[in-house]
């Protein structure tokens, strides 16, 4: 199944590389006016931006890049802005990284097909006679260009990722790039921007119109390498908690990929889903304070033993709050050990007072306590920890939450 997965892959690669070339020989064939200016100014911006994207959560990343490159085709038109958008390609981080030489041409090759068709459409709609610039129907043809671009370049991407790893096209493109939709806007609003002052006054605008949203994304990529830098050096101290005890180690890694699950077949959006994979992956941290001696006792615990762990989750709690980017849903952490039936820890809080998010974690954590070897109990099997969730729903775990696990679980158990 994955060798057949894999020739799919090979064969829809190079059968985009080929489009891709096609569309952007016979552009180039057919709108010979290409801007010497135009390539230099803008391949130089586009370049920058590029290497400049933050990555986004799943795949692929974030730039200005399509501003642009629509901006290009605004001003100078199809040829000069597939020339620009083929620039775009040349990320010289990927270089580095020693990112397999299909994927570069891969993004070549869909990166053209989306600007080339765009560009096409553009040409045969846009009324260059018309000079109020901001008239509302070449507006519209403008918008109608970006979203053509924006579909083709997510839908391509989406069906590469779905061959690859078999997982539903609709699911890939719904989760990674839907929430996308209104930056695709923004981006068409810049464009018009960039390309009205250019018209304007000339070259030099562009230092008030392009710089600024690189420097802006810029920013933002470096807010984004920080945030990665602060949680792995919090996933390092959740390592070494979990270092001292055996029956845990990589418990908090499962449960994020478990809550991950969940959270795709609950059709959270792509924000929500990160979010939470991070919330699971710190569930624990407050098990950093519990003794030792209690982490790895092999009987069963005492009225004493069982304070200490339940002062777990606030720990945690208290750290994470502190945490701008988790802060927000913080309180998942502190009640992951609670219950719908108001029985549980620490604050005995149930039903609709519990957020969604605690709800998935206590699910994704029970789920991974039931088939993991304890010293007092050996690990369920598959068939028995769905039943155990079965049992327990409604009572301990929600309903809905527990019913999308199940459906998981018997989903993977089917294939």
């Amino acid at each position: 199944m994955a060798k057949d997965r894999t020739l799919i892959l090979k064969i829809y690669v190079y059968l985009i590389i080929a489009v891709g070339v096609a569309i952007s020989f016979y552009i180039l064939t057919t709108y010979k006016d290409v801007s010497l200016l135009g390539v230099s100014l803008f391949g130089v911006l586009i370049f920058v931006a590029d290497n400049l994207s933050a990555p986004l959560p799943k795949t692929g990343s974030v730039s200005v890049n399509f501003g642009i490159s629509l901006a290009s085709l605004i001003i100078f038109g199809p040829s000069t802005a597939i020339i620009v958008t083929f620039i775009s390609i040349f990320n010289i981080r990927e270089f580095v990284k020693r990112v397999p030489y299909y994927r570069h041409l891969f993004n070549a090759g869909q990166y053209l097909i989306s600007m080339g068709i765009a560009s096409l459409v553009f040409e045969v709609i846009y009324d260059k006679s018309i000079t109020n610039f901001f008239d509302a129907k070449n507006i519209a043809y403008i918008l109608a260009a970006a979203y053509i671009f924006f579909f083709l370049n997510t839908m391509l991407t989406a069906v590469a990722i779905s061959i690859n790893e078999g997982i539903n096209f609709a699911n890939v493109w719904i989760f990674n790039f839907a929430w996308l939709i209104p930056f695709q806007l923004f981006l068409a609003a810049m464009a018009i921007a960039i390309a009205f002052l250019y018209k304007l006054y000339g070259p030099f605008t562009l230092l008030f119109t392009s710089l600024p949203l690189i420097i802006a994304q810029y920013t933002y990529l470096l807010r984004v390498k920080e945030r990665r830098a602060l949680l792995n050096s919090i996933l390092q101290i959740v390592k070494i908690v979990e270092a001292k005890d055996p029956y845990t180690a990589g418990h908090s890694v499962r449960v994020a990929e478990y809550s991950e699950k969940i959270a795709r077949k609950l059709k959270l959006n792509e924000y929500d889903a990160e979010l939470l994979v991070n919330l699971a992956n710190l569930h624990d941290l407050g098990k950093i304070q519990i003794d030792l001696s209690v982490l790895n006792k092999t009987g069963k615990f005492n009225k004493s033993d069982w304070d200490e762990v339940k002062k777990h989750p606030a720990v945690g709690y208290n750290i994470v709050k502190e945490i701008t980017f988790l802060k927000s849903e913080a309180s998942a952490i502190l009640h992951h050990h609670e219950r719908i039936d108001g029985k549980g820890y620490p604050d005995g809080i149930k039903g609709d007072e519990l957020s969604l998010f605690a709800k998935i974690l206590t699910v994704a954590d029970s789920y991974d306590a039931m088939t993991t070897d304890r010293p007092y109990r050996r690990a369920l099997t598959l068939e028995e920890a769905i039943n155990e969730l079965d049992r327990n729903s409604g009572t301990q775990f929600d309903p809905k939450i527990c019913g999308a696990m199940m459906e998981l679980l018997k989903e993977e158990q089917a294939v």
